[in-house]
């Protein structure tokens, strides 16, 4: 006997079927070329397929599919979000490069730098007229100095994903259970329906996941000089050391998907259509089923609703970070340091002191953009100072002459110039003792 077969009611979800956690499908699905084998583990029943059906069925580039799957082809790098967000402005140190926007790959190290854990805090002197506030946590407001020293680029070859979808199990069970069930009191209604949306969902999720992910870049002209640079944003700067193929890697290079043979992505719209199927169909059967045989139904919805959520939820930048620190820059995590400042003029001053560029004044007038005859002052005397002997040597303030305020405001400057100088020092001694560690190992 069917449990519930004499119940007074029938529950009518086929409506919703193809449109309930369309959202988190999509979501779900863009993260198949990050994790290995994960376009392999698609095949549950899911909710969504017409939302799904709509979105990927535009990527199909032959003229059957467009007039199935209407609104304007979408580029597939694009569509997965490998394009991202622009990066920070970059300024080379001795090229004389200046880009006002980067790469994503930029913008995935600057927030992989954020996230470092500071090696040194600047304390500064209390000056006359500069005022410092201090948070909660006892700590000054800071901007930030990260100093990355980039190795020669790994051989180009697969990118190393995690694994870790185990929980796939969960969902692909759930439905083997349920149709399993429906099959056994047999309700084939229920049973057909749910085997269907197994099938294409898997279906999809493999076509979607066909490609090798590959990291693009683009090639650097022999001779050229040390790529060396400073990526910017606001008060955060990420210092760039080495070859120039490794920083064009950051500043220039990408994520792309490689699909040989590919080009009008056939696979695509056969599984868009198969979707767009199992909706019609479930529109049409599923109230033919039993009540027991809807919760079952419903039931394989509700578990891969949940392990879609599961796969919206985790953060697709910090895979994509882990993916280019481990398998792409290939990053020593020694060789990253991070500095923090009370002071935007202190920072500028100790990367210019660690990245020594070609032309300092045009890096500091490009940071410190002040031009009034005391910050003109000042830099003249900083750029000699750098050029110079160390440590800084700034000379006297004359206070018979000029304004008060004035000479408060170089006074200050002087401080901030000279808490750069200590910064540098201490990060000078800390990358000798991390040279000679090395040496010994």
């Amino acid at each position: 006997m069917i449990p519930l077969e004499h119940a007074g009611f029938t529950l009518d979800i086929s409506g919703v079927a193809g449109f309930f956690g369309g959202d988190e499908v999509l979501s779900a699905m863009n993260t198949i070329h990050f994790y290995k084998w994960r376009k392999y583990l698609g095949w549950y029943n899911s909710p969504g397929s017409y939302t799904v059906a709509k979105k990927y069925g535009r990527l199909a580039n032959a003229r059957f599919w467009k007039g199935l799957f209407p609104g304007g082809n979408t580029d597939i790098n694009k569509f997965l979000g490998f394009d991202g967000e622009k990066g920070p402005s970059f300024f080379g140190a001795h090229s004389g490069t200046r880009m006002s926007h980067t790469s994503y790959i930029a913008h995935l190290l600057l927030s992989e730098c954020e996230s470092l854990k500071r090696v040194e805090t600047e304390r500064p002197v209390v000056v006359a007229n500069s005022p410092t506030r201090r948070t909660a946590d006892g700590i000054y407001p800071t901007c930030s100095v990260s100093i990355v020293q980039l190795p020669p680029l790994p051989e180009p070859g697969s990118l190393k994903r995690p694994w870790k979808i185990w929980i796939a199990i969960f969902p692909i069970l759930a439905s083997v259970g349920c149709a399993a069930t429906c099959g056994y009191f047999r309700d084939w209604y229920c049973f057909s329906m749910i085997l269907l949306g197994m099938f294409s969902s898997g279906f999809a999720c493999y076509a979607a996941g066909r490609g090798e992910l590959i990291f693009s870049q683009p090639s650097t002209a022999d001779g050229s000089p040390a790529g060396d640079g400073i990526l910017y944003s606001g008060d955060r700067f990420v210092v760039l050391t080495g070859k120039e193929e490794s920083v064009c890697a950051v500043t220039r290079g990408g994520f792309s998907l490689n699909l040989a043979g590919e080009s009008q992505h056939h696979r695509m719209g056969v599984s868009s259509l198969l979707l767009v199927v199992q909706f019609l169909l479930q529109l049409l059967l599923i109230p033919q089923g039993t009540l027991f045989g809807q919760i079952m139904f419903l039931v394989t919805f509700v578990c891969s609703w949940l392990y879609n959520c599961y796969l919206s939820s985790i953060d697709k930048e910090e895979v994509q970070r882990n993916i280019l620190m481990s398998s792409i820059l290939g990053i020593d995590p020694s060789h990253m340091k991070k500095y923090t400042f009370t002071k935007r003029t202190t920072a500028v001053v100790f990367l210019l002191l660690v990245l020594q560029p070609q032309d300092k004044e045009r890096m500091l007038n490009k940071l410190l953009p002040n031009k009034t005859d005391i910050w003109k002052k000042w830099k003249e005397q900083v750029l000699d100072q750098l050029d110079g002997e160390k440590p800084f040597d700034f000379p006297s303030i004359d206070s018979s002459n000029g304004k008060v305020d004035d000479h408060k405001l170089l006074e200050n400057l002087y401080a901030f110039a000279n808490n750069a100088y200590e910064m540098y020092e201490k990060h000078t001694d800390q990358a000798t003792m991390i040279s000679s560690n090395e040496r010994k190992v």
